[in-house]
């Protein structure tokens, strides 16, 4: 990662807390996935492919494919609050308060669904409304906006091609990957209780190795 041998990388340190946790029980074998580790993973995986984009180009728009993922997962972490129902639309939120309120008395049955809001609704609760756990909202300069709906934009045509050719030019993307990578570390921080020991000094590094490359592109 960041040229010190000393430090595991993410990919170690997620995998030792994985065994850990587990231990030697019947789910060990098993993927775990929640949106803080998908977060810390897409955003790993953002700066491994800016690392290789140099001579393979088209690392550049997986590059921009975590760094959307790390955002939107980081954005769920950080807005579920402690009753894990803060990404969810208001009406959704009223189904599960109702059912939490009433469950004990069998009169709620469970909500069907767990659909969390669109990228840009998740965006704008955070950035409108105070989160349950630093009492604080996400602020987002109108520069760093434009490049979120620009990373959309990429993310959206990315996982989903077209029959042509589509040429895009490395500054497009480059400038859109630091803003998506430092708005996730600062949600991630919203819930810093739960980082495993190592993590925040990785993530750091991280953001700043993406923030670097990004930098020497021009």
């Amino acid at each position: 990662m960041s040229g010190d041998t000393n430090i595991p990388t993410l990919s170690e340190i997620l995998a030792k807390d994985a065994v850990n946790r587990r231990g030697g029980n019947s789910w060990a074998h098993y993927v775990e996935v929640t949106p803080r580790l998908l977060a810390m993973i897409s955003l790993h995986d953002c700066e491994e492919q800016l690392g290789r984009a140099k001579t393979e180009p088209l690392r550049l728009a997986q590059a921009a494919k975590s760094a959307h993922l790390a955002l939107q997962s980081a954005l769920i972490d950080a807005l579920a609050g402690s009753a894990s129902i803060g990404a969810y639309d208001e009406k959704l939120r009223s189904q599960y308060l109702s059912y939490f309120e009433n469950t004990r008395a069998g009169l709620a049955d469970l909500p069907k669904s767990d659909r969390v809001m669109s990228f840009n609704r998740l965006l704008a609760k955070a950035t409108e409304q105070p989160m349950e756990w630093s009492g604080r909202s996400l602020e987002v300069s109108d520069d760093e906006r434009d490049a979120l709906e620009r990373l959309s934009f990429l993310r959206d045509r990315i996982e989903h091609p077209r029959p042509d050719t589509w040429l895009i030019e490395p500054q497009f993307i480059s400038l859109t990957l630091p803003v998506a990578a430092r708005l996730t570390l600062r949600l991630l921080d919203e819930r810093s209780h739960h980082y495993e020991e190592g993590h925040r000094q990785i993530l750091d590094n991280t953001v700043a190795t993406i923030t670097n490359y990004c930098a020497a592109m021009g």
